[in-house]
């Protein structure tokens, strides 16, 4: 009975679980999970992992009230009323089970390339992200998904502009004098770069935010720039016309590094910052004034994120945004340049 006694003891003692945040944020924060007597108590960031620093999001740091609050769907619901209106009534496992699989094995007796496995990365897990499903549905036979739906355009764009999908290192943006957030909502979704920038404005850096919507970011930025969706393209345009204009560019750099300027010139030459504020929805002389920060700032360091590349046209738009550090000469820098 001590044996057993201790057992008891140490199965409800609190333990720490170290854990990995699943999502795609791009954080990857580690996290220290307190288990007791096999419920979760607390959640907190690891203060031993260099990025995360003890410090989770707001989402994540409450996923404890999450897993156990009561209103969480933890059985399957089957539809009774109209679609939209609302009417469930619980259903079991093996029922839910045996009608999903009686439907797909209808389709997949006819046609299974009708079935489309329409998936991304709800969780970046090597099993629930990236792992069972796709083996599942390829052994079905269903059609194979071209998992672009979140970031190939921009990724691309940027192989296709630098020779590579290559960026500035993250903690080095601490160290730059500017910082442009570029369709990003970083305090929401990538906290810890947040850190570093507010450690770089406490150096005295501007921070500027290019959004379309106000965001938490945006609201804590020196200035935010309210462009209007899908429209980033003419932005980074009309912004290298006032640098060509003003001459806030470093010529040696461009001949050293950068293939076809020439024939940049002429497209540019196409957009005053007049023509690309009223395709923005902005005016001129914020169009101006962005110029003004990228040209004459350094280091000058860039976060764009995926958002600006899910339009038309938004390959091109990345591609536009990527020239301006090469035409300022802000990769001489460590602290000055982009990641996407």
């Amino acid at each position: 009975s001590m044996c057993n006694s201790s057992f008891m003891t140490a199965s409800v003692a609190p333990r720490a679980v170290h854990a990995a945040c699943p999502h795609d944020c791009p954080d990857t924060c580690a996290m220290r999970v307190t288990v007791e007597g096999g419920r979760v108590v607390r959640i907190q960031g690891d203060p031993e992992h260099a990025t995360t620093q003890g410090v989770l999001c707001t989402k994540v740091s409450r996923y404890a009230e999450r897993t156990y609050h009561d209103e969480r769907v933890t059985f399957p619901m089957n539809r009774v009323g109209a679609k939209g209106q609302g009417e469930f009534v619980r259903g079991s496992w093996d029922d839910a089970g045996n009608d999903i699989a009686q439907r797909l094995r209808e389709f997949a007796a006819r046609d299974a390339q009708a079935i489309v496995p329409y998936s991304y990365a709800g969780t970046m897990g090597a099993v629930q992200g990236e792992g069972m499903a796709q083996r599942f549905f390829h052994k079905l036979g269903a059609s194979l998904l071209d998992r672009t739906i979140c970031s190939a355009a921009g990724g691309d764009a940027i192989a296709a502009t630098y020779g590579a999908k290559i960026g500035m290192q993250t903690r080095f943006f601490s160290e730059s004098k500017l910082i442009v957030i570029w369709g990003s909502n970083s305090i929401t979704s990538n906290l810890h770069f947040w850190t570093l920038a507010q450690e770089a404005k406490r150096r005295g850096a501007k921070l500027i935010a290019i959004d379309p919507r106000r965001t938490e970011t945006a609201e804590k930025c020196h200035q935010h720039i309210a462009l209007l969706p899908g429209t980033d393209g003419a932005l980074a345009l009309g912004v290298m016309h006032e640098l060509v204009a003003q001459q806030w560019l470093d010529h040696d750099y461009i001949e050293r590094h950068v293939d076809g300027f020439d024939h940049l010139q002429k497209r540019i030459a196409e957009w005053p910052p007049e023509r690309a504020a009223a395709v923005c929805g902005i005016t001129a002389d914020e169009v101006r004034g962005l110029a003004r920060d990228l040209g004459t700032t350094q280091p000058a360091a860039i976060r764009l994120n995926y958002g600006m590349q899910r339009v038309h046209g938004g390959g091109n738009a990345v591609r536009l945004v990527a020239l301006l550090p090469c035409l300022t000469g802000a990769w001489r820098h460590r602290a000055g340049g982009l990641l996407l």
